[in-house]
């Protein structure tokens, strides 16, 4: 009778482990979905303006997590304010600071910094 209540047991202790497994794989899921102005900034931005290279780096990911990192090797979370500011919050050298910066997706716009996307 032993060696049935210990198979029992592990069946049990199996499922519990199954369930609290499958009831945990969900709590990495993003809770929001981006919106259509957010979906516009990821990926790849590249650039080759002199002062963009110097504060943020030539190249400057943004993933669909919210999150961003940068080839400086800051990383970071960001958000949109549709059609008035990208908001990015990163963490470079144990400090943390917010940017915002003004954005436009047309060529014809004069921007501080000039990214590509790849």
């Amino acid at each position: 009778m032993g060696k049935k209540s210990t198979k029992k047991q592990i069946i049990q202790i199996g499922i519990i482990v199954l369930l609290v497994c499958v009831g945990l794989s969900g709590c990495n899921q993003q809770s929001k979905p981006l919106n259509t102005e957010e979906a516009k900034f990821v990926g790849t931005w590249v650039t080759d303006d002199d002062n963009a290279l110097l504060d943020l780096g030539k190249n400057v990911v943004f993933f669909s997590d919210r999150t961003m990192t940068s080839q400086l090797g800051f990383t970071g979370t960001y958000e949109v304010d549709p059609g008035n500011y990208l908001i990015v919050n990163i963490t470079r050298d144990g400090t943390k600071t917010q940017h915002l910066f003004d954005y436009g997706f047309s060529q014809k716009t004069a921007r501080m910094y000039s990214y590509t996307k790849q």
